[in-house]
């Protein structure tokens, strides 16, 4: 009996290590929050009026990770975006929240378009605009609507 234990004495301490070093990885590592709400919006190009874009229901998920906000808008094509507060050599993100709203741009340095996500706290509503190459122009597309929060 007193050899399986010294054979197992020196594999304590490897355990006790491992346990402490997944216990900090959890404590300090930057925690993720999401919350996702669902929203019926009606999309338009305001430089060309004759052209009607049909209203959809949307998914827009928020998610916040360590400094940085993610905000996500899924639906049909042209109701799909994504926008964040990361800044790379190719992006550059803004984050504008304040008390009355959780607004956040993202631009493309490169071809210099531009998107933006901005929900509305009371009432909730989201206001989102992304350059998008249309018609064999770059046309801003505007999208708008209420938006009902997941009931818990």
């Amino acid at each position: 009996m007193h050899l399986l234990y010294s054979i197992a004495r020196p594999a304590r301490p490897f355990f006790r290590h491992t346990l402490l070093g997944l216990a900090a990885f959890f404590v300090f590592s930057p925690s993720a929050i999401a919350y996702t709400l669902t929203c019926d919006v009606q999309g338009s190009f305001p430089e060309m009026d004759k052209i009607t874009v049909e209203p959809a229901s949307v998914k827009v998920e928020i998610t916040s990770i360590g400094d940085h906000l993610y905000i996500k808008m899924d639906g049909p094509k042209l109701y799909t975006f994504f926008v964040n507060t990361l800044r790379t050599p190719e992006f550059e993100g803004m984050d504008l929240t304040s008390k009355t709203s959780i607004w956040v741009k993202r631009k493309n340095l490169q071809t210099m378009e531009e998107s933006e996500i901005k929900i509305n706290r009371e009432p909730v509503n989201i206001k989102a605009i992304k350059d998008v190459q249309r018609y064999g122009k770059k046309l801003k597309f505007y999208v708008t609507g209420p938006c009902q929060l997941p009931t818990s």
